[in-house]
């Protein structure tokens, strides 16, 4: 199984509440979609998303569903950098809807006042699973052993895709006998790796 990350726009993102007394924001958006093909050319069938937002029901009540601003390179939650935490999943339609409240937290502050000021936010699931090539669909079919984990607030996600085009991670490179630069799985790779260096 292999940690799946993928990105959605999260728009329109409608702010709820503001919070009186606490410094927290709640806010509305679309967390994923199924039956259709994503930004990292992957296919969520609708019945694994709603099995695994009946999954979740448990961690959403007792308010343990946390998220984090900015994708880590595994699949713990950290919470020195949580952010937010998720209140509410639902399907409507194809859409998975959700519900989080934006954490008086230092992450969750900086997730607060970029929204107030507009600033698009992205958000992106974090799952464990395997996906199959569907020829049909030129497109990777996610798996029955899917298990989402949480889902992460993220910059813009069109900058995911058009970074791995502008550099190339030795290591991985020397790694590997042929690497598909336009297979999602192994851009992530990259991109994440391109990420560290630039990070230190």
């Amino acid at each position: 199984m292999a940690l799946l990350r993928d990105f959605n726009d999260f728009q329109p993102l409608q702010i709820l509440s503001e919070g009186k007394g606490r410094r927290t924001m709640k806010v509305r958006g679309i967390f994923s979609e199924a039956e259709t093909i994503n930004g990292n050319k992957r296919i969520y069938e609708r019945r694994l998303l709603e099995r695994e937002v009946k999954n979740l029901q448990p961690l959403i009540q007792q308010r343990r569903l946390c998220g984090e601003l900015d994708h880590p390179s595994d699949e713990v939650v950290h919470l020195a950098n949580v952010s937010h935490i998720i209140t509410d999943l639902r399907m409507e339609g194809n859409r998975l809807v959700g519900e989080a409240e934006f954490l008086d937290t230092p992450s969750g502050r900086i997730l607060q006042e970029l929204a107030k000021a507009g600033v698009r936010i992205g958000i992106s699931s974090r799952a464990t699973g395997s996906v199959e090539f569907d020829m049909k669909e030129n497109a990777y079919r996610v798996q029955d052993n899917l298990k989402m984990i949480t889902w992460d607030m993220v910059a813009d996600p069109s900058c995911q895709t058009a970074f791995p085009e502008l550099v190339e991670h030795k290591s991985l490179m020397e790694n590997r006998a042929h690497v598909d630069v336009n297979d999602p799985l192994i851009s992530e790779k990259i991109y994440i790796a391109a990420l560290r260096r630039l990070l230190g």
